[in-house]
């Protein structure tokens, strides 16, 4: 019997991992997001197609693509890939986990997918985005998508501890507790008391004397 250790919900598809580091997806299945080879809705978990030797150790379902971190910190996406959010330098949808392109010598920690991008931290605190730019939401300075991961432009001394995707906006936390935010921000999501869009990470005002542990960025 399979025992769940995680889980996480996109728009339409829910999956899990379990503790052997195995995926099941479940839900809608239009663009291959189920992960089974398959474009056919799930009713009930359904097992991702993991490659020879995988182990994922995290999972992330975005709005119609999900992502997984590998035990050695490799990420494979899976889904739709029109903006390249599936990071293998390609914008063709697939319906079993791709491997995406790794920067060298990196290695992730932690990945997140949402949206149309797909962001993911390194082992040293670094922030990679990939997928959809349009917003300035892959943080390197730039308005273009990017079909392989993209370096977000770290402001000076910062070191993130975790990120999360918006639909066109993403947040991070740094290891002192401060947030910061970059993409669309006409609905004042970067929460730097402004509704300017910005293509590099913008230091979120901090109510006085407040550190955050944790973050999350969703829909706008």
């Amino acid at each position: 019997v399979a025992r769940f250790q995680s889980i996480t919900a996109g728009s339409e598809h829910t999956c899990a991992l379990t503790t052997e580091g195995k995926a099941y997806c479940w839900g809608w299945n239009n663009q291959g997001q189920l992960g089974n080879n398959s474009a056919t809705n799930s009713l009930i978990p359904a097992a991702v197609q993991l490659p020879a030797g995988v182990s994922f150790q995290s999972i992330s379902a975005g709005n119609s693509h999900t992502c997984a971190l590998t035990t050695e910190g490799k990420a494979y996406c899976w889904g739709w890939n029109v903006y390249g959010q599936l990071g293998n330098n390609s914008t063709t949808g697939s319906r079993i986990p791709a491997a995406v392109q790794m920067p060298a010598g990196v290695s992730f920690q932690s990945i997140v997918a949402n949206g149309f991008h797909t962001c993911a931290l390194t082992n040293e605190g670094k922030a990679y985005c990939w997928g959809r730019g349009g917003s300035g939401q892959l943080g390197n300075n730039s308005t273009t998508n990017s079909l392989t991961p993209v370096a977000v432009q770290m402001p000076a001394g910062v070191s993130f501890q975790s990120i999360d995707a918006g639909n066109y906006h993403t947040c991070a936390l740094t290891t002192e507790g401060k947030a910061y935010c970059w993409g669309q921000g006409g609905n004042g999501q970067l929460g730097n008391n402004s509704t300017t869009k910005s293509s590099i990470p913008v230091a979120v005002q901090m109510p006085a004397g407040v550190s955050f542990q944790s973050i999350v960025a969703n829909g706008f």
